[in-house]
Protein backbone atom coordinates (compact mmCIF):
# COMPACT_ATOMS: atom_id res chain seq x y z
CA UNK A 1 0.00 0.00 0.00
CA UNK A 2 0.84 3.18 -0.81
CA UNK A 3 1.12 6.62 1.42
CA UNK A 4 -0.98 8.85 0.25
CA UNK A 5 0.56 12.10 -1.25
CA UNK A 6 -0.07 15.42 -0.03
CA UNK A 7 -1.07 17.71 -3.44
CA UNK A 8 2.15 19.94 -4.75
CA UNK A 9 1.87 23.53 -5.36
CA UNK A 10 3.92 26.15 -6.46
CA UNK A 11 4.27 27.82 -10.04
CA UNK A 12 4.76 25.57 -13.03
CA UNK A 13 6.76 26.29 -15.84
CA UNK A 14 3.32 26.16 -18.05
CA UNK A 15 1.59 28.77 -15.20
CA UNK A 16 -0.22 26.83 -13.41
CA UNK A 17 -0.37 27.83 -9.91
CA UNK A 18 -1.53 25.28 -6.82
CA UNK A 19 -1.54 25.61 -3.33
CA UNK A 20 1.80 24.42 -2.28
CA UNK A 21 2.76 23.40 1.87
CA UNK A 22 6.46 23.50 0.40
CA UNK A 23 8.93 20.26 0.17
CA UNK A 24 7.95 18.93 3.13
CA UNK A 25 4.39 18.41 2.28
CA UNK A 26 5.11 16.06 -0.12
CA UNK A 27 4.90 12.04 0.82
CA UNK A 28 6.79 9.34 -0.80
CA UNK A 29 5.26 5.95 -1.82
CA UNK A 30 6.40 3.37 0.81
CA UNK A 31 8.30 0.89 -1.20
CA UNK A 32 10.02 4.57 -2.61
CA UNK A 33 14.20 3.50 -0.90
CA UNK A 34 13.19 -0.46 -1.64
CA UNK A 35 12.64 0.92 -5.29
CA UNK A 36 15.89 2.80 -5.13
CA UNK A 37 17.73 -0.24 -4.16
CA UNK A 38 16.35 -2.60 -7.37
CA UNK A 39 16.85 0.40 -9.34
CA UNK A 40 20.43 0.31 -8.55
CA UNK A 41 21.25 -3.14 -9.47
CA UNK A 42 18.97 -2.33 -12.85
CA UNK A 43 20.96 0.45 -13.46
CA UNK A 44 24.37 -1.54 -13.27
CA UNK A 45 23.00 -3.93 -15.85
CA UNK A 46 22.76 -0.92 -18.15
CA UNK A 47 25.86 0.40 -16.88
CA UNK A 48 28.02 -2.73 -18.11
CA UNK A 49 25.95 -3.30 -20.93
CA UNK A 50 26.88 -0.39 -22.62
CA UNK A 51 30.17 -0.03 -21.57
CA UNK A 52 30.62 -3.53 -22.77
CA UNK A 53 28.83 -2.35 -25.92
CA UNK A 54 31.14 0.61 -26.58
CA UNK A 55 34.38 -1.83 -26.01
CA UNK A 56 33.20 -3.72 -29.00
CA UNK A 57 32.35 -1.47 -31.05
CA UNK A 58 33.31 2.14 -30.07
CA UNK A 59 30.95 4.83 -32.24
CA UNK A 60 29.84 7.72 -31.05
CA UNK A 61 26.33 6.55 -30.48
CA UNK A 62 28.17 3.75 -28.18
CA UNK A 63 29.90 6.50 -26.22
CA UNK A 64 27.05 8.66 -25.76
CA UNK A 65 24.97 5.36 -24.23
CA UNK A 66 27.67 4.87 -22.03
CA UNK A 67 28.25 8.84 -20.73
CA UNK A 68 24.27 8.46 -19.73
CA UNK A 69 24.22 5.67 -18.58
CA UNK A 70 27.50 5.79 -16.51
CA UNK A 71 25.81 9.75 -15.05
CA UNK A 72 22.64 7.58 -13.98
CA UNK A 73 24.34 5.48 -12.39
CA UNK A 74 26.18 7.79 -10.30
CA UNK A 75 23.13 10.32 -9.55
CA UNK A 76 21.46 6.78 -7.72
CA UNK A 77 24.29 6.48 -5.89
CA UNK A 78 24.54 10.07 -4.79
CA UNK A 79 20.72 9.78 -4.20
CA UNK A 80 21.49 6.65 -1.72
CA UNK A 81 24.75 8.70 -0.18
CA UNK A 82 22.06 8.95 3.21
CA UNK A 83 22.02 5.18 3.61
CA UNK A 84 25.53 4.40 2.85
CA UNK A 85 28.73 4.30 3.99
CA UNK A 86 31.25 7.10 3.14
CA UNK A 87 33.73 4.45 1.92
CA UNK A 88 31.30 2.84 -0.13
CA UNK A 89 30.05 6.43 -2.07
CA UNK A 90 33.81 7.93 -2.41
CA UNK A 91 34.85 4.51 -4.18
CA UNK A 92 31.89 3.93 -6.43
CA UNK A 93 32.26 8.08 -7.46
CA UNK A 94 35.94 7.84 -8.50
CA UNK A 95 35.30 4.44 -10.74
CA UNK A 96 32.30 6.40 -11.87
CA UNK A 97 33.92 9.80 -12.63
CA UNK A 98 36.84 7.68 -14.52
CA UNK A 99 35.23 6.39 -16.58
CA UNK A 100 33.23 9.58 -17.62
CA UNK A 101 36.04 11.47 -18.05
CA UNK A 102 37.59 9.11 -20.60
CA UNK A 103 35.53 10.76 -23.02
CA UNK A 104 35.46 14.54 -21.70
CA UNK A 105 38.22 15.78 -24.36
CA UNK A 106 36.32 13.67 -27.64
CA UNK A 107 32.90 14.35 -26.92
CA UNK A 108 34.13 18.12 -26.43
CA UNK A 109 35.79 18.01 -29.97
CA UNK A 110 32.77 15.96 -31.16
CA UNK A 111 30.47 18.92 -30.56
CA UNK A 112 33.20 21.51 -31.76
CA UNK A 113 33.40 20.20 -34.74
CA UNK A 114 29.79 19.75 -35.72
CA UNK A 115 29.46 23.49 -34.61
CA UNK A 116 32.50 24.61 -37.04
CA UNK A 117 31.19 22.93 -39.75
CA UNK A 118 28.24 24.94 -40.08
CA UNK A 119 30.50 28.00 -40.18
CA UNK A 120 32.58 26.90 -43.25
CA UNK A 121 30.73 28.05 -46.00
CA UNK A 122 30.91 32.10 -43.77
CA UNK A 123 34.20 32.42 -42.19
CA UNK A 124 37.29 31.41 -43.94
CA UNK A 125 39.07 30.88 -40.73
CA UNK A 126 36.50 28.27 -39.95
CA UNK A 127 37.98 25.88 -42.50
CA UNK A 128 41.28 25.60 -41.29
CA UNK A 129 39.68 25.53 -37.90
CA UNK A 130 37.67 22.51 -39.12
CA UNK A 131 40.56 20.76 -40.41
CA UNK A 132 42.28 21.19 -36.91
CA UNK A 133 39.33 19.61 -34.94
CA UNK A 134 39.00 16.75 -37.23
CA UNK A 135 42.89 16.23 -36.13
CA UNK A 136 42.51 16.38 -32.92
CA UNK A 137 39.26 14.30 -32.80
CA UNK A 138 41.41 11.16 -34.35
CA UNK A 139 43.59 11.66 -32.03
CA UNK A 140 41.06 11.47 -28.85
CA UNK A 141 39.05 8.91 -30.49
CA UNK A 142 42.52 6.88 -30.29
CA UNK A 143 43.15 7.98 -26.89
CA UNK A 144 39.45 7.33 -25.90
CA UNK A 145 39.39 3.56 -27.66
CA UNK A 146 42.37 2.33 -25.31
CA UNK A 147 41.66 3.83 -22.36
CA UNK A 148 37.61 2.29 -22.24
CA UNK A 149 39.18 -1.13 -23.31
CA UNK A 150 40.78 -1.25 -19.73
CA UNK A 151 37.81 -0.23 -17.62
CA UNK A 152 36.69 -3.40 -15.88
CA UNK A 153 33.27 -3.44 -14.00
CA UNK A 154 34.12 -6.27 -11.69
CA UNK A 155 35.14 -3.96 -9.09
CA UNK A 156 32.20 -1.99 -9.39
CA UNK A 157 29.35 -4.48 -9.57
CA UNK A 158 30.90 -5.68 -6.13
CA UNK A 159 30.31 -1.88 -4.63
CA UNK A 160 27.66 -1.50 -5.81
CA UNK A 161 26.28 -5.14 -4.47
CA UNK A 162 27.51 -4.29 -0.93
CA UNK A 163 25.71 -0.48 -1.51
CA UNK A 164 22.97 -2.81 -2.00
CA UNK A 165 23.37 -4.72 1.07
CA UNK A 166 24.04 -1.57 3.01
CA UNK A 167 20.26 -0.34 2.14
CA UNK A 168 18.42 -3.55 2.92
CA UNK A 169 20.64 -3.38 6.30
CA UNK A 170 19.24 0.34 7.00
CA UNK A 171 15.62 -0.81 5.51
CA UNK A 172 15.58 -3.68 8.78
CA UNK A 173 16.65 -1.12 11.54
CA UNK A 174 14.46 2.29 10.30
CA UNK A 175 11.42 3.06 9.56
CA UNK A 176 9.98 4.03 5.76
CA UNK A 177 9.15 7.64 7.48
CA UNK A 178 12.49 8.06 8.28
CA UNK A 179 14.26 6.68 4.89
CA UNK A 180 11.59 8.96 2.80
CA UNK A 181 12.51 12.32 4.79
CA UNK A 182 15.82 11.37 3.95
CA UNK A 183 15.51 11.05 0.62
CA UNK A 184 13.14 14.03 0.33
CA UNK A 185 15.40 16.32 2.48
CA UNK A 186 18.55 15.05 0.12
CA UNK A 187 16.89 16.50 -2.84
CA UNK A 188 16.40 19.80 -0.92
CA UNK A 189 19.59 20.20 0.02
CA UNK A 190 21.27 19.33 -3.89
CA UNK A 191 18.22 22.11 -5.11
CA UNK A 192 19.21 24.43 -2.30
CA UNK A 193 22.72 23.94 -3.18
CA UNK A 194 21.69 24.97 -7.19
CA UNK A 195 19.99 27.54 -5.89
CA UNK A 196 22.35 29.26 -4.04
CA UNK A 197 24.96 29.02 -6.53
CA UNK A 198 22.17 30.42 -9.41
CA UNK A 199 21.60 33.27 -6.95
CA UNK A 200 25.83 34.07 -7.29
CA UNK A 201 25.49 33.96 -10.82
CA UNK A 202 28.29 36.62 -12.30
CA UNK A 203 26.99 37.29 -16.06
CA UNK A 204 31.17 38.12 -16.63
CA UNK A 205 31.84 34.95 -15.48
CA UNK A 206 30.99 31.90 -16.98
CA UNK A 207 32.80 29.35 -14.52
CA UNK A 208 29.68 30.72 -12.27
CA UNK A 209 26.90 29.78 -14.53
CA UNK A 210 28.47 26.07 -15.40
CA UNK A 211 29.05 25.31 -11.01
CA UNK A 212 25.28 26.28 -11.20
CA UNK A 213 24.57 23.87 -14.10
CA UNK A 214 26.77 20.85 -11.77
CA UNK A 215 24.81 21.47 -9.00
CA UNK A 216 21.63 21.43 -11.00
CA UNK A 217 22.28 18.34 -13.24
CA UNK A 218 22.59 16.54 -9.71
CA UNK A 219 19.31 17.37 -8.59
CA UNK A 220 17.47 16.67 -11.72
CA UNK A 221 19.31 13.49 -11.46
CA UNK A 222 17.65 12.74 -8.17
CA UNK A 223 14.15 14.24 -8.94
CA UNK A 224 14.07 11.69 -12.20
CA UNK A 225 15.00 8.90 -9.84
CA UNK A 226 12.25 9.50 -7.75
CA UNK A 227 9.65 10.94 -10.28
CA UNK A 228 7.18 8.12 -10.02
CA UNK A 229 7.11 8.94 -6.37
CA UNK A 230 7.02 12.69 -6.89
CA UNK A 231 3.23 13.99 -8.29
CA UNK A 232 4.69 17.15 -9.94
CA UNK A 233 7.68 15.43 -11.43
CA UNK A 234 5.58 14.64 -14.58
CA UNK A 235 6.99 14.38 -18.18
CA UNK A 236 6.68 18.06 -19.27
CA UNK A 237 8.36 19.48 -16.32
CA UNK A 238 10.98 16.91 -16.53
CA UNK A 239 11.35 18.36 -19.96
CA UNK A 240 11.73 22.16 -18.87
CA UNK A 241 14.45 20.62 -16.33
CA UNK A 242 16.24 19.44 -19.22
CA UNK A 243 16.02 22.23 -21.62
CA UNK A 244 16.82 24.48 -18.34
CA UNK A 245 20.23 22.75 -17.96
CA UNK A 246 20.70 22.73 -21.45
CA UNK A 247 20.67 26.38 -22.00
CA UNK A 248 23.98 26.29 -19.55
CA UNK A 249 25.25 23.26 -21.08
CA UNK A 250 25.62 25.13 -23.93
CA UNK A 251 27.28 28.16 -22.65
CA UNK A 252 29.89 26.06 -21.38
CA UNK A 253 30.52 24.73 -25.14
CA UNK A 254 30.94 27.91 -26.13
CA UNK A 255 33.25 28.64 -23.69
CA UNK A 256 35.23 25.74 -24.13
CA UNK A 257 35.29 26.21 -27.92
CA UNK A 258 36.73 29.24 -27.71
CA UNK A 259 39.62 28.26 -25.46
CA UNK A 260 40.30 25.56 -28.02
CA UNK A 261 39.91 28.21 -30.95
CA UNK A 262 42.47 30.47 -28.84
CA UNK A 263 44.91 27.31 -28.81
CA UNK A 264 44.34 27.11 -31.94
CA UNK A 265 45.45 30.37 -33.55
CA UNK A 266 48.43 30.31 -31.51
CA UNK A 267 49.54 26.89 -33.36
CA UNK A 268 48.36 27.73 -36.69
CA UNK A 269 49.10 30.46 -38.98
CA UNK A 270 45.56 32.41 -39.91
CA UNK A 271 45.04 35.55 -41.16
CA UNK A 272 44.42 38.06 -38.94
CA UNK A 273 41.37 39.80 -39.42
CA UNK A 274 39.88 36.87 -40.78
CA UNK A 275 41.09 35.11 -36.92
CA UNK A 276 39.07 38.07 -35.36
CA UNK A 277 36.11 38.31 -37.10
CA UNK A 278 36.06 34.25 -36.64
CA UNK A 279 36.71 34.42 -32.71
CA UNK A 280 34.25 37.71 -32.54
CA UNK A 281 31.28 35.66 -33.90
CA UNK A 282 31.78 33.26 -31.00
CA UNK A 283 32.58 35.84 -28.27
CA UNK A 284 28.75 36.86 -29.82
CA UNK A 285 27.30 33.85 -29.52
CA UNK A 286 28.46 33.33 -25.90
CA UNK A 287 27.02 36.91 -25.16
CA UNK A 288 23.72 35.62 -26.68
CA UNK A 289 23.68 32.08 -24.68
CA UNK A 290 24.62 33.75 -21.29
CA UNK A 291 22.12 36.72 -21.24
CA UNK A 292 19.32 34.21 -22.72
CA UNK A 293 19.82 32.16 -19.87
CA UNK A 294 20.24 35.15 -17.32
CA UNK A 295 16.67 36.06 -18.27
CA UNK A 296 15.66 32.76 -17.56
CA UNK A 297 17.63 31.90 -14.40
CA UNK A 298 14.87 31.86 -11.94
CA UNK A 299 13.02 29.03 -13.64
CA UNK A 300 15.34 27.26 -11.59
CA UNK A 301 12.77 27.86 -8.38
CA UNK A 302 9.69 26.34 -10.41
CA UNK A 303 11.52 22.91 -10.42
CA UNK A 304 10.64 22.04 -6.32
CA UNK A 305 8.21 23.26 -4.17
CA UNK A 306 10.27 25.32 -1.87
CA UNK A 307 9.16 27.70 0.68
CA UNK A 308 11.52 30.20 1.17
CA UNK A 309 12.66 33.70 -1.36
CA UNK A 310 15.36 33.27 -2.80
CA UNK A 311 18.00 36.29 -3.38
CA UNK A 312 17.15 39.17 -6.00
CA UNK A 313 16.33 38.12 -9.41
CA UNK A 314 17.94 41.40 -10.19
CA UNK A 315 21.47 40.29 -9.01
CA UNK A 316 21.23 36.88 -11.04
CA UNK A 317 19.64 38.48 -14.34
CA UNK A 318 22.22 41.01 -14.64
CA UNK A 319 23.08 40.66 -18.10
CA UNK A 320 26.78 41.83 -19.04
CA UNK A 321 27.31 44.70 -21.71
CA UNK A 322 27.89 43.64 -25.12
CA UNK A 323 30.88 42.54 -26.47
CA UNK A 324 33.14 44.98 -29.27
CA UNK A 325 32.27 44.78 -32.58
CA UNK A 326 35.42 43.28 -34.72
CA UNK A 327 36.61 46.73 -36.31
CA UNK A 328 37.35 47.71 -32.64
CA UNK A 329 38.76 44.43 -31.20
CA UNK A 330 42.66 45.17 -30.78
CA UNK A 331 44.51 42.85 -33.13
CA UNK A 332 46.04 40.35 -29.87
CA UNK A 333 42.82 39.94 -28.73
CA UNK A 334 42.84 36.84 -30.85
CA UNK A 335 45.28 34.84 -28.03
CA UNK A 336 43.65 36.52 -25.54
CA UNK A 337 41.95 33.38 -23.22
CA UNK A 338 40.58 35.72 -20.28
CA UNK A 339 38.29 37.92 -22.10
CA UNK A 340 35.53 38.30 -20.07
CA UNK A 341 31.86 38.72 -21.29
Amino acid sequence: MRHPRTAVAFASPDGAVVPAPGWRGLRLPAEALHDLELALKRQLKRYRRALKRCQQKFSPAAVHESRVQTRRLLALVQLLQPFLPAGHIRKAEVALKRHLDTFDDLRDTQMQRLEVAKMRPEFRAAGTFYKYLEDREARFTRRSRKRIKRIKSKRLRELVSACRQDVKKWRGLHTVAKANRMLLTAINRAFGQARKLRDKIDGHDTASIHRTRVAFKKFRYMVENLASGLPFARERRLAAMHEYQAMMGDIQDAEVLLRTLDKFLLKQTVEASEARRFRAEWVRRRHRLVVAYLHAAGRLDDFWPTAGPSASREQQRAAPAPPESPAAAPAQEITDTSESL
